[in-house]
């Protein structure tokens, strides 16, 4: 049993003046989408069966592999369609492509509602608004369908050196991996949280650095919505 977990920036990043709308002045409040590159497997400890009710069966709370498009799909132990028609590690960059999108393409539409109907709202001359997220999907069994399950606003995000509270169990869990394997552990957010940061507070110098595909530290713009206040 497993999930398909997303981390997510958004962020209220500009006024614009556009003018006389609807008799006055008003601006448009830009609300750029991000989502981190690297997606997560988080499965549970043990084979899923009905008759399992045991946590180590039924929860997949914690992260267990990187999603990369370099990474064998064999290596994330999920199952998957053989193809005559190309190899398992062209079969899954192409797969992964196409999960990213599906679960960007979600949250987007997600995000874009809450713009839509004032639920996200703009404070214009007031602090940046931003949110960094996680978002959580389950698919079918050829990848062709995600399912979203939730979005948690206050996701666990470890940095080891950061000196955080380890408050939870899975941040205890992953202090205990740091210890052994060091900067080899598999979960490690410093360097999310630092590019995030970076694109927060230092728009500027992360729009020098970006790359051919528009992302930075592996935040790729997904979409930017405008939102007309008066």
């Amino acid at each position: 049993k497993w999930h398909f977990k997303l981390y997510n920036l958004l962020i209220c990043e500009e006024e614009q003046d556009v003018g006389v709308v609807d008799g006055g002045n008003a601006a448009a409040a830009v609300w750029t989408l991000r989502s981190h590159k690297e997606a997560w497997l988080c499965a549970a400890d043990k084979p899923w069966s009905a008759d399992d009710i045991t946590p180590e069966a039924q929860m997949t709370i914690k992260r267990t592999k990187r999603f990369r498009e370099e990474v064998p799909l064999q290596e994330l132990n999920i199952p998957h369609h053989d193809s005559d028609d190309m190899s398992t590690e062209c079969l899954f960059a192409n797969t992964y492509c196409s999960m990213f999108r599906q679960c960007t393409d979600i949250v987007a539409t997600m995000v874009e509602r809450a713009v839509r109907l004032n639920k996200l709202q703009a404070r214009p001359g007031k602090k940046k608004q931003f949110e960094l997220f996680s978002s959580d999907f389950m698919f079918n069994s050829d990848f062709t369908k995600a399912n979203l399950i939730e979005c948690n606003f206050s996701p666990v995000i470890y940095d080891p050196y950061a000196n955080q509270e380890l408050t939870t169990p899975g941040l205890k869990r992953y202090q205990r991996l740091f210890d052994v394997c060091g900067d080899k552990a598999e979960v490690n957010d410093h360097e999310m949280i630092r590019d995030a940061v970076s694109i927060v507070f230092f728009p500027e110098e992360a729009e020098k650095m970006k790359d051919a595909d528009d992302s930075f530290g592996g935040w790729k713009v997904v979409k930017s919505i405008p939102r007309f206040v008066s």
